[in-house]
């Protein structure tokens, strides 16, 4: 591991946590530095938003990087951006070396219990897993996952 926030694609690239939030981002739709630092607060339930003075510098980094490009100019000159060919390749690597950054994740979940406790934890920790886990079925077995969701939450509700 390279660090908690920081993910390492195939060739070797460091990137941090805003970074990759901002790439995968930008892949869902071109935003503004602006739209950027709103969606970081609601994603976080406003307990991050990063400083204009770290997510405007790294916007620039990015582009001089190649990584993303203004797509458009708006009023009051709000600057849009869109994420290049280079980002997505850069995203998808990163996106391919999961494996490290759930590790990375897991590490950090076990430390935050350790620390301050959680009622239920074994529950947590199963829902936990159920997430990870359904985030690795290949998309021609979703409907069956959909299916065995759908009966286990019917047979909880009935506790």
């Amino acid at each position: 591991m390279t660090g908690l926030w920081k993910f390492t694609s195939i060739e070797g690239k460091e990137v941090r946590l805003l970074t990759l939030f901002v790439l995968h981002s930008l892949n869902e739709n071109p935003r503004s530095g602006y739209d950027l630092l709103k969606l970081i607060s609601e994603r976080t339930g406003g307990g991050w938003t990063p400083s204009k003075g770290t997510l405007y510098p790294l916007l620039k980094q990015l582009d001089e990087e190649g990584l993303i490009e203004v797509s458009s100019i708006g009023k009051r000159s709000k600057i849009i951006y869109d994420i290049t060919p280079n980002g997505k390749k850069l995203l998808f690597t990163l996106r391919k070396v999961n494996k490290e950054s759930e590790e990375k994740f897991s590490k950090f979940r076990e430390l935050f219990l350790e620390m301050f406790g959680e009622e239920k934890t074994v529950l947590k920790d199963l829902t936990f897993k159920i997430q990870e886990t359904v985030e690795k079925i290949p998309p021609e077995k979703e409907e069956e996952t959909v299916r065995i969701l759908e009966k286990c939450i019917s047979s909880l509700k009935t506790l």
